[in-house]
């Protein structure tokens, strides 16, 4: 485990005790994506435990801003495998030379509170904002188990935003989505490449390609 992230697995066992059974709280160790979840208290949140992936937000993340000085994401919605939606924030942690290696997460449920929001509401701010609006929460983030799914997700989204299937997509359409999912991450995930290359009916060499394209496009 990176040493730097190990010093955050006391500050997670105190938040638990301070915040209660309906907040999860974990640590990401960045040093292995498919595998970075190395400390987690009240997993049963979202179904997850210690050896699961990394997020699509800590992806995203770790692509745009690694390198700048945003420390941290507050108040933001999350979904389960499940479809339940969490209220979220991530403290990126960073080592000695500004790199991001790990993350601390909080995940809290307020589902059973909701008979009594007008008594919480005060110190629920992003809860709030979701009672008060009437349309569906905007998730940032979707808490997977394992890289594979996350990377099928990911690509179903990008897909789906299209309104077509990849079947009838031009080589134009094609190369919008490998690169919305280069920016968000993605390729940085084992196998990824492959399985975009399936769901977009494209041979390998040509998602490679592609990938080679924007990464020289981008410097």
């Amino acid at each position: 485990m990176n040493t730097e992230v190990k010093k955050f697995i006391p500050v997670a066992d105190f938040l638990s005790k301070v915040i209660g059974e309906n907040t999860e709280i974990l640590i990401h160790d960045f040093t292995n994506f498919q595998k970075s979840i190395v400390h987690i208290v009240n997993g049963h949140i979202s179904n997850r435990s210690v050896g699961d992936s990394i997020t699509d937000l800590a992806l995203e993340f770790l692509k745009k801003e690694s390198k700048g000085d945003n420390q941290y994401i507050c108040n933001y919605n999350s979904k389960t495998i499940g479809d339940k939606v969490l209220y979220s924030s991530t403290f990126f942690i960073r080592d000695d030379s500004n790199n991001v290696v790990g993350a601390l997460c909080l995940n809290s449920d307020y589902s059973e509170v909701e008979k009594s929001f007008s008594l919480i509401s005060s110190f629920l701010p992003n809860f709030t904002n979701h009672r008060i609006s009437t349309q569906a929460p905007v998730v940032k983030e979707n808490l997977q188990s394992d890289t594979q799914q996350l990377t099928l997700t990911k690509i179903d989204s990008v897909v789906n935003e299209f309104g077509i299937t990849p079947d009838r997509m031009t080589i134009e359409e094609k190369t919008k989505i490998i690169s919305q999912l280069y920016e968000y991450g993605v390729f940085m995930l084992r196998g990824a490449v492959q399985e975009a290359a399936k769901k977009l009916a494209m041979s390998e060499p040509s998602v490679y390609r592609y990938i080679k394209k924007i990464k020289s496009e981008s410097n």
